[in-house]
């Protein structure tokens, strides 16, 4: 019996399986044990053919593939290149030993090429984290170089992969590539006034903080919600691995590392476990593909509840946890929300231009989607009205341009001390409007990251009152 070491993914992490291939006299046969999936099960084909078409003979006897731990289901293609080395180490092909010192993931055409996997960037840490070398398919080197610690062992094809166990042929060298982030461009749409929404949006870039457009329909909502992408700055090369992870652990092909920051938007009738994660094999959600970047949740009051109040706890701990019968998993979810919302059915509730048609149910109806525990998860609130006639005949001032801060203050937006005039400003608004202990703090960060773009040295009430003019006060047509 020959072991192999493999790995599989769990979520956006990698678990170590073994790969146990046995051959013993009998009929011919090829058996895959250990909770496959129908893609794993498959595999026999295609290393029945990979290995024939490579110049190896597949062995005319009975071919026990496990699956270890049994009682993990195992889901892809990653463990092909594994199971037909193991074959070819069992017939004296491949020398054991180096095997034992080698992690090897890969999915194989018919013709014996090796193909890409998802993963690799989990499946490398996991290698570095057992000290085995990596053997991984071509493809996927540029991503799996920024991983440092590792030895590599990329191949193209099932001949190179035995060739390179045997010593004839030497590994390609992998060179992290130079890493530079890049920022979203300006919008290529005119943006006329709204100056309080640039401005809120400006201070909700600098400190991450979730906030809420609402206005009726073409104020530019959510024109305005997708050019914010370019107030974000370049992502660091940590926050591109952590980006790249989730991407590849989610089946979605990047080149290389992520260089722009995500931009997700998702629409209204995504299902709770689209937006959150999930599934049988769990996958990331949009939260999770918007990590480091930004999501917008366009129509907020449109989207199903459940999927609304799933959206409370990632808010607060930047990460999904998911708890199933067969499974626990962690995803990343710190990420930058933008929604926007109308404030009423028709969007016309306290419209200067049009008159609100709704009844009173239609709005009472439509309130209650956005029920207070995920409400008060907001930071900030923005109402925006329509563009009189003298601001769409101006110029488009370039807001985005002047963000060389946004994105780049200490969590939370520096410890700025509380001046006394604003820790009275706050303590008097705290009682007047009644603010819960979590709107308290919110607004304290947010007046902290305020004090902070204007340079100064201390929270004063000016900025305590900038930030308290993003507060909610009640319904959507404030």
């Amino acid at each position: 019996m020959i072991s192999v070491h493999s790995g599989g993914l769990l979520g956006i992490a990698g678990f170590a399986i073994s790969v146990e291939v046995d051959i013993r006299p009998g009929l011919p046969g090829f058996e895959i044990v250990g909770l496959p999936s129908a893609s794993v099960k498959e595999s026999r084909a295609r290393v029945r053919s990979a290995m024939r078409n490579s110049g190896f003979k597949f062995p005319p006897q009975k071919v026990v593939v496990n699956l270890a731990p049994a009682d993990a289901r195992k889901d892809g293609a990653l463990f092909d290149l594994a199971i037909a080395l193991g074959i070819l180490a069992h017939q004296g092909v491949v020398p054991r030993e180096r095997l034992a010192k080698t992690l090897i993931v890969g999915e194989l055409s018919l013709g014996g090429r090796v193909r890409s996997v998802p993963g690799v960037l989990a499946l490398a840490v996991l290698a570095r984290d057992r000290g085995c070398s990596l053997m991984f398919p071509q493809e996927n080197s540029v991503q799996a170089a920024s991983i440092p610690g590792v030895e590599y062992l990329p191949v193209s094809s099932l001949q190179e992969a035995v060739h390179v166990l045997q010593g004839k042929v030497a590994p390609a060298r992998l060179h992290p590539a130079a890493y530079s982030g890049q920022r979203h461009g300006p919008p290529s749409e005119r943006i006329i006034g709204q100056q309080l929404a640039k401005r809120a949006l400006t201070v909700a870039a600098a400190g991450r903080h979730h906030i809420l457009l609402m206005g009726p329909p073409g104020v530019g909502k959510t024109l305005l919600a997708r050019a914010a992408a370019a107030l974000l700055p370049p992502l660091t090369k940590e926050e591109a691995v952590d980006v790249t992870s989730v991407y590849s652990a989610a089946g979605l092909e990047t080149a290389g590392l992520v260089r722009k920051r995500p931009v997700r938007q998702p629409h209204h009738s995504i299902s709770r476990t689209a937006l959150i994660g999930g599934g049988a094999l769990p996958r990331p959600g949009e939260i999770s593909l918007a990590h480091r970047g930004l999501l917008i949740l366009d129509e907020l009051p449109e989207f199903s509840i459940d999927a609304l109040q799933a959206l409370r706890e990632p808010l607060d701990q930047k990460r999904v946890h998911i708890a199933r019968a067969g499974y626990n998993v962690n995803f990343p979810a710190d990420c930058w929300i933008i929604a926007t919302a109308n404030p009423c059915p028709c969007g016309y509730l306290g419209s200067s231009t049009r008159e609100c048609r709704c009844s009173a149910g239609d709005l009472a109806r439509y309130h209650r989607r956005l029920r207070g525990p995920l409400i008060d998860r907001f930071d900030m609130f923005c109402r925006m009205g329509e563009v009189s006639p003298d601001e769409a005949s101006g110029e488009d001032e370039p807001w985005y341009e002047h963000a060389h801060l946004h994105g780049q203050l200490p969590t939370p937006s520096v410890n700025l001390p509380l001046a006394r005039d604003g820790e009275a400003l706050l303590a008097q608004a705290h009682t007047r409007l009644g603010l819960s202990m979590r709107s308290y703090h919110k607004t304290i960060r947010v007046a902290r990251t305020i004090a902070a773009l204007s340079g100064a040295h201390s929270v004063e009430a000016p900025h305590v009152a900038e930030a308290l003019q993003y507060r909610y006060q009640g319904r959507l047509g404030f």
